[in-house]
This record gives C-alpha cells, structure tokens and sequence, in this order.
C-alpha cells in the first residue's frame, strides 16, 4: 500500500535508488512529514533516524554514524538554519562534514540565499523523485565517503 504526504500530498518512490549504505537522520517537529519522510527514505533502503527538535538532533550527531541529514528549518526551539550553522562548526569528524539537506514550506523567511551549510534545498511540497535523485549525487560526487 502506498502512502502519500498529508502535507504536501506526494508519494513516496518505489526504490528509484537503492540508499541502503546510509543512515539518515530526518528532523522535523510535524510527525506526518517526518513520517513521509522515512518512508521515502526507507523505500530506498536507508537506515532513518527520527529527532522533532534541534536538541535531539544534536545528540544523535553526537552519539551516532551518521551519513546524512535531512532537516526541516521552520522549528520550535531553535531552527535548522542555526542547527545547520552548529553543525558546520563542528570538527570535520564530529559531523561537521556531515551532507544535510534543507527542506522548508517557508521559503520566504528562509530563502536558499541566506541559509549556509547545506548539500541541497528544497521547498515543499517535496518533488520525491528529485529529492532521491539529488541525494543519490551527493554521494557520487568528489571526495563522497560512498
């Protein structure tokens, strides 16, 4: 059974890439689209690790391998812009080389040209096929651990 995003109505891929080397990390505070995108990510065969807040995501980029992060920037306690400004000011091996990708429905308060530290933005609704495909290519390109 396929479910679809009830925010942004998509449907997740049938494994249009086979992500199973990675661990993810999705932070979003909105449980249905955190779950909408799990499952994407799961489809493909990653491993997907869950935080709805800035602190939970920090202590697993403290405490786990991880591959990639997947962060939404509108959240309650302190945003993913500045999540993703305490990442990049981490060590290389402490997850600060660490991909992220942005994803907002508020485009306007956090346009691509003001937020740093991310391997890819998008804007909801999320078009899956290209957010499977972009993650596919950050991992193919130069110097990629994978």
């Amino acid at each position: 059974m396929e479910v679809s995003c009830p925010v942004c109505g998509a449907n997740p891929p049938r494994r249009l890439a086979d992500l199973s080397a990675l661990t993810v990390l999705v932070v979003d505070d909105h449980t249905d689209s955190r779950d909408f995108l799990r499952e994407v990510l799961q489809s493909c065969g990653a491993a997907v690790l869950e935080a709805d807040n800035v602190r939970t995501a920090q202590e697993y980029v403290n405490t786990v391998k991880l591959d990639l992060i997947v962060t939404d920037l509108a959240l309650p306690d302190a945003d993913g812009a500045s999540f993703l400004k305490w990442l990049r000011e981490r060590p290389g091996d402490k997850g600060g080389a660490l991909p992220a990708i942005a994803v907002t429905a508020y485009h306007e308060r956090y346009p691509p040209t003001e937020v740093t530290g991310w391997a890819a933005y998008f804007q909801k609704p999320l078009k899956v096929d290209e957010f499977v495909r972009t993650i596919v290519s950050i991992f193919r390109r130069p110097g990629a651990d994978r």
